[in-house]
C-alpha cells in the first residue's frame, strides 16, 4: 500500500538509485528505529483442545522499549535497545559506536528523512567512513525494508 501523498517520480527515482547501488557490488542498508510498549498483551496461547486459555494482564505495567536497527541482506546486522526516547544523540551514538564498525565497505544507508535522521555530524560520520546516506522519498516507508521485520515482531 502506497500513501496518498507519496511522490511517484521520487519513489521510482529512490528505486533506480538502489538498483545502481546494488549492481555496482554496494551493500544496501535500512536503517530505522521502532517501539515496543512494555505492557503489550498476548493475543494467543496454547490450552488442550477445547479448553480456554487463561492469561493474566497487568493493566498498570508502563514503559516502552525503544529499537533501533540495521538490515543487511534480509538479516540483522546491528540492533540497539533503549528505554530513552530515540533522538539525534541516540541515532548519533549508535551508529559511530556500534554500526559504523560492522558495515561493509562503501555501504549504502537507507533511513527516513526523520529530522533526527539529518543531523550534520551523523551525516559527516557516515561520510567519513567511506560510506553513502540515502533518504527515503517522503511517505515511503514500504520501501524501507526493515519496517517489514518489525511489523512481523510486533504481530
Amino acid at each position: 500500500m502506497r500513501h496518498p501523498r507519496a511522490d511517484e517520480e521520487e519513489r521510482r527515482s529512490f528505486l533506480e538509485k538502489i538498483e545502481q547501488y546494488g549492481s555496482g557490488g554496494r551493500p544496501i542498508v535500512y536503517i530505522d528505529e521502532s517501539g515496543f510498549a512494555v505492557d503489550q498483551p498476548r493475543t494467543h496461547g496454547y490450552a488442550p483442545r477445547g479448553q480456554r486459555c487463561p492469561g493474566a494482564h497487568d493493566w498498570h505495567a508502563r514503559g516502552r522499549i525503544n529499537v533501533i536497527g540495521a538490515l543487511l541482506a534480509a538479516a540483522l546486522l546491528s540492533v540497539g535497545l533503549t528505554e530513552a526516547n530515540v533522538d539525534a544523540d541516540i541515532i548519533n551514538l549508535w551508529l559511530i559506536g556500534d554500526l559504523i564498525p560492522k558495515l561493509p565497505p562503501a555501504a549504502v544507508l537507507a533511513m527516513d528523512r526523520a529530522t533526527f535522521h539529518r543531523r550534520a555530524d551523523t551525516k559527516a560520520a557516515i561520510a567519513a567512513a567511506g560510506h553513502t546516506l540515502e533518504y527515503l522519498p517522503a511517505y515511503s516507508p514500504d520501501l524501507n525494508d526493515i519496517q517489514h521485520n518489525w511489523a512481523q515482531a510486533k504481530s
